[in-house]
């Protein structure tokens, strides 16, 4: 067993691992947590048949698993509990800068239904200014 750490296979040593094991059919590649479709995580949980890792092409023949309950990143309503105790006519503006878009969009909605108005998406390398 080899545990190794990268939420969605794209950097460090799990790139290795999985590169030196995929083709093995008696091998089992346990993908724990969310992984972004178009990430190496995330093609292999979609039942891809071949990978890119290193520039190298894999045929993947070990069996790929996923335990999406494992998570270490916050929920909807996680976030919201943590921004519960804030008085939301007092918050200057909020940041949304992690996930997918449409992710992001419905998050933003219902921070809007919750008080919270000033919030903001921005797009990659943008600049702002703080009230």
């Amino acid at each position: 067993m080899i545990i190794s750490a990268s939420g969605m296979a794209e950097a460090g040593r799990v790139k290795h691992h999985i590169s030196n094991n995929i083709e093995n059919s008696r091998n089992t590649i346990l993908m724990v947590g969310y992984c972004e479709p178009h990430s190496l995580g995330g093609k292999l949980i979609a039942g891809a048949k071949e990978v890119n890792i290193f520039g190298i092409f894999h045929e993947v023949h070990a069996a790929i698993g996923s335990i999406r309950s494992m998570s270490a990143h916050g929920d909807y309503e996680d976030l919201l509990h943590f921004l519960s105790c804030q008085d939301a006519s007092k918050v200057r503006k909020l940041f949304i800068v992690h996930g997918e878009y449409e992710v992001q969009k419905a998050f933003k909605e219902r921070l809007i239904q919750k008080g919270f108005l000033e919030i903001d998406i921005p797009e990659r390398h943008s600049e702002t200014e703080l009230p």
